[in-house]
């Protein structure tokens, strides 16, 4: 029998890895780029601009290898755009 430990970063579906990316509202409006941790190491990812919180970023053969099979599954970046709760006088007159 396979035994797979839970991950503090990683979520495994199948072949599959799931991750949540918190990100900025500015990040979010105006698109960025930046490392997410990998299995082989860090993968740079690209935030589109426009990027709405809860979409999902595919990133094909970075998952779990297949057992018996070539390839691996993907990894799924969820994004999660994180509003302030308070903003400052400056930011309100904006």
């Amino acid at each position: 029998m396979l035994s797979v430990r839970p991950h503090d970063f990683f979520e495994r579906k199948g072949n599959d890895l799931h991750c949540v990316i918190p990100i900025s509202f500015p990040q979010a409006a105006l698109g960025d780029e930046f490392e997410v941790p990998g299995i082989d190491g860090p993968i740079n990812i690209k935030i589109p601009e426009g990027t709405q919180s809860g979409r999902e970023i595919r990133i094909r053969g970075r998952g779990v290898p297949h057992l018996n099979d070539k390839g691996h599954g993907d990894l799924i970046v969820k994004v999660l755009v994180q509003i302030p709760r308070k903003l400052s006088r400056s930011q309100r007159e904006w």
